[in-house]
Formats: structure tokens, sequence, C-alpha cells
């Protein structure tokens, strides 16, 4: 395992400078770029997949994981089409948000459109996972006009919880807990990459295979200076904090209109709703109705599908966005202040 400089700009004081473990990933079938995307608080890290001339499909990936939970899938998708995906903000080597900042959807929403206005995009197809997903879904549904295609992996919609406000004050209480490690230079607890593999693999009913939490792990940990032969976890504490996210699934219903674009969705037989099963069909109903193409498909394995056996996804994938490749690509390219080198 080597190493390497990473800046994460946390506040508008001097950035903070982390150490993240690098593993060269390559494909016969696809290579990529390192790439840092300059946004309003800092960069967004991601990597850009080939072909880096035309215009990406834009992956976000789901909640404490990074870009490279795409990693498995995109060498096994369409060749034609690049693919950008990122680090959201307080993930892998994006930054975090400043100092007393709470991390809300909307600011999820907000960069990809600041992605999309920097590479002037006419159009923007969204691939997502779980969090990366919803994300897709409410920036599809404020900008419909914008997304020619949405695809979302075992998500869809933001979660409606019965009751969600009851929670909101255990919410705020543990804002203020995170919020205090922020600027804190006492170093986080390590633990052996042992330890780390069953701590990333364990949730979602140990969603990651443990052969596969090293793609999760490698852009969220550093090497402790207390405690050698152990890392830290480096990816936003505040992102512990849960979701204050209080829309009803009335308003879902209602914004779930605009999405007339062909939508992708595939769902795993066996992984959570994180909420009542109703509200979930409910919304994949519409969608059935609106979409000009909603395809859904319910596939084998854990929440992590796409990163534990892609190959149970990358063929339906495939039809779905040759079916609907039909947009001009040929402005929003990669450009060359973007790339970065992470050897």
């Amino acid at each position: 395992m080597s190493f390497r400089k990473t800046i994460f700009i946390n506040s508008t004081s001097r950035p903070k400078i982390y150490y993240a473990s690098i593993r060269k990933v390559s494909s016969v079938k696809r290579q990529f770029k390192e790439v840092e995307i300059r946004v309003p608080w800092g960069f967004v890290a991601g990597k850009w997949w080939e072909p880096y001339d035309v215009r990406p499909i834009l992956a976000l990936h789901g909640w404490q994981d990074n870009c490279q939970t795409f990693d498995r899938l995109i060498p096994l998708l369409n060749n034609n089409v690049g693919f950008l995906a990122i680090d959201l903000p307080g993930h892998g080597y994006s930054s975090h948000l400043p100092h007393g900042m709470v991390y809300f959807a909307l600011h999820y929403v907000m960069v990809i459109k600041s992605i999309s206005r920097d590479f002037n995009w006419s159009k923007v197809s969204l691939l997502g996972h779980s969090l990366g997903a919803i994300t897709s879904f409410l920036y599809s549904t404020l900008f419909p006009a914008e997304v020619d295609f949405l695809m979302c992996l075992d998500a869809v919609k933001p979660m409606a919880t019965p009751h969600r406000y009851k929670y909101l004050s255990k919410s705020i209480e543990a804002f203020f807990k995170y919020n205090e490690f922020v600027n804190n230079s006492t170093e986080p607890p390590s633990y052996t990459i042992e330890e780390i593999e069953a701590l990333v693999a364990k949730p979602n009913k140990n969603s990651i295979d443990l052969q596969y939490t090293k793609y999760i792990y490698e852009r969220n940990i550093a090497p402790s200076k207390l405690h050698p032969g152990k890392y830290y976890f480096t990816r936003d504490p505040r992102l512990k904090i849960g979701n204050l996210n209080t829309i009803n699934q009335r308003d879902i219903v209602e914004i779930s209109q605009q999405l007339t674009m062909p939508i992708f969705i595939a769902k795993s037989k066996t992984s959570s709703y994180y909420e009542p099963k109703e509200n979930y069909y409910e919304i994949v109903d519409i969608l059935k109705r609106v979409s000009a193409d909603c395809d859904f498909n319910y596939v084998d394995g854990t929440h992590h599908f796409h990163l534990n056996n892609p190959e149970c996804v990358a063929s339906i994938m495939t039809n779905f966005i040759r079916r609907h490749n039909t947009e001009d690509r040929n402005i929003g390219g990669i450009k060359k202040d973007v790339v970065v080198d992470r050897i």
C-alpha cells in the first residue's frame, strides 16, 4: 500500500492534510483519470473513466462510501460513454463542508448542478447507488428538462419515515457532538486493516463482501501517527448525524410526476427499504406511468450488489444506456486543469 498527500478544505482556515492509501486500479476494458473539480466550498474529487472527450454519465455513491464503489461495475458498461464517478462532500478525497455546517440532501444536489455548470453540459445523465440514487432522484425532480436519463441502484426516492420529526432532536444533538471533532487536533480512533474490513462490511446486513471492502476503505482512511500499522477514517464525522430530511410521502408523490425521462431501477431482492415498503412501490408505480421508459428490475445480492457482483446488473444497464444514449455528448468532456496525479 502506498500513500500520498491529500488536502481536504474543511473551512476558510488553512486546509488540513491527511495521507490516504492508494491502489492503482486498471482494467483491460477501461482506464480512468483522477480529477479534482472546483466547487464553491473547495473541490470534488473523483475518477473520470474513458472515453474522456465526451460528456460522461455522472455517478454518485452511497452514504459513507466513495467513488470506488463503481470500480467493478463501470468497466463492464458501455465503452462508448464516459463515466465521472465522484466522491460526495465529506467522503473520499473531496472537501469537507466548513466547520458548523450540516450535510443535507440539497448539498449533494448542488454538487450535480455545480459540476454541470462547470463543464457546460446541455444535459445530465445520472447514475446513483443508495444516497446517490436519492440525490439523483431529487435533482431530476427539480431540473427535469436537464436530465436525459436516470439510473438508480437499490434506492430511488427520499425516505419518508413516519413521525420523523420525533427523532430530529437526537440528530441535532448529534450534530454538536460530531461538529466538535471537525477541528479537533486529536487523532480519531485507529484500527487494523482487518478491523476496518469488518467495520466496512457490516452495515446494511453485512452488505459488502470482505474481499471487496478495500474498494471503499482505501479512499476513506489514513495511517495513524500514534499507532503504527493502524489506520483511522478520514470521512467527515458529521456524516454520522444521519438523515435530517423531513419530506413526507405526499410531497414525494407530487414531485415524482416530473420524472418523465427514462429511468432504470435495480432493486436487491433481499435488502431493506428503510421505510414502509408501500411508500417505495407507490413511487415506482408512478414512475411506471409517467416515465418514457421505466425499466424496473429485481436483482440477486445485497445492498451493494453492484460492487460484490456487478455482472448481475451490468448487461441490463448496458442495454438501457444503449437505448437512451441519444443526446449530443460532444461538449462537456474532461478538462486538463481538473486532472491530478495521485501516485
